[in-house]
This record gives C-alpha cells, structure tokens and sequence, in this order.
C-alpha cells in the first residue's frame, strides 16, 4: 500500500452540489435574456476624451448599463500622462478610495440620480456580506460589473464597462453622472428614459423552458 494515495472517485449523482443562486443585487440573472434598449447618448466630450451610454438591457430586478470610453492623444499631454491615464481606465493601476478621505483626482466616477434625490455610485461603500443567503441591502446600488477595452496605442485608446444598476430604476427620466477631474471631466448628468428601461424589462425571455 502506497503511503500517498488519491483521494477517492466522488459518485456526483449520489452528491450533487448545491445550486448557488446570487441575490439580485450581485448582478443579472444568468439564464434570462433581457430586454435592450438603445441609448446611444454622449455623457461628457472634448478634444482628448469622449463618454457615451450606448444602450441597456433591462430585467425584471435590475439594468445593465453599456458605458463606452474613448480617448485620444493631444498635443498638450505628455507621454507619461497618457500611459497613466490608460493603465487607470483598464485596472491595472488602482487608486483606492479611502473612507473619510477625498476622492484621488484620478479615479473615474459614475452614479446615478432619480427624481426623489436618491443616487447610486460606483465610488459608494459597499455592504460586506457574512452570512448566507445576505441580507438584502438598501437599494439603489450601482456597480461595475465587467469592462474590457482595446487599440490601446500611443495616441489612441478604447474601453468599456457594464454596470449593475438595481433595483429597477422607476418608469420615469433619471439622470446618468461620470466625472473624472484627472482628465478634466467635470461632474456632468444626462437625462435617461426610465420609461424606456422599464417597458424593456417585460421583454425578458428564458435561455431555456
């Protein structure tokens, strides 16, 4: 007999694992098709950088929101500026945020802002769960749920993000904020068609019966 052995084969059938389902508030469902919504609206332009809500993909919880980022190089910013600003936008430069501290200049904000005066920001603390299932938390919560980007170069890039917006936004005009005082980007909100979003949300179809 070997002293080091392989644990032994698991019968899966006699010990399925359990189905971990997320809390609505984590993210989108992942068997539902949603809803989308056309937005096609440009938060914030000027000569070196452009943002744009693109579109929506509604559920009966919550709404994905697509944010597109393109910058290009000017001739006022120098080389180091640019590489810094494009290795913040993808991640691999963290600016923390520190609680009772001033935000840094640097980290790129969105939120929204709903006609009752509650808002949502990725810059908001988040609850930490530690407990399972998690308690609900308070809504309206806004997170960055994916991003990804591309034709990163010495004088032009790209980037994009989801973000999670839950609950459901009301059937009513909202307001969209990003502001980034690093690259001259003031606090700046567009009007979004709650309508819209949740007319789409009834749209949501199955993957599968």
């Amino acid at each position: 007999m070997e002293f080091f052995e392989t644990p032994p084969r698991r019968d899966m059938e006699s010990e399925p694992e359990p189905e971990i389902v997320p809390p609505p508030w984590f993210g989108p469902p992942d068997d539902m098709l949603g809803g989308v919504v056309p937005i096609e609206k440009m938060l914030f332009q000027s000569d070196a950088i452009a943002v744009a809500l693109s579109s929506a993909m509604a559920f009966s919880e919550g709404v994905k929101l697509y944010v597109q980022l393109a910058a290009r190089r000017t001739t006022e910013m120098d080389e180091e500026s640019w590489w810094r600003r494009q290795d913040t936008v993808s991640g691999r430069v963290h600016h923390p945020i520190r609680r009772g501290e001033p935000l840094s200049a640097e980290v790129l904000r969105f939120g929204v802002r709903f006609h009752d005066g509650t808002k949502a920001t990725t810059v908001d603390s988040r609850p930490y769960f530690w407990e399972w299932p998690p308690p609900q938390p308070d809504g309206p919560i806004l997170t960055e749920a994916e991003g990804g980007g591309g034709g990163g170069s010495d004088r032009r890039f790209r980037f994009g993000w989801t973000m999670w917006l839950w609950p459901l936004p009301p059937a009513e005009p909202f307001e969209f904020a990003v502001e980034w005082p690093a690259w001259d980007v003031p606090l700046t909100f567009t009007t979004v068609d709650g309508a819209a979003i949740a007319a789409a949300a009834h749209r949501v179809q199955p993957y599968w019966p």
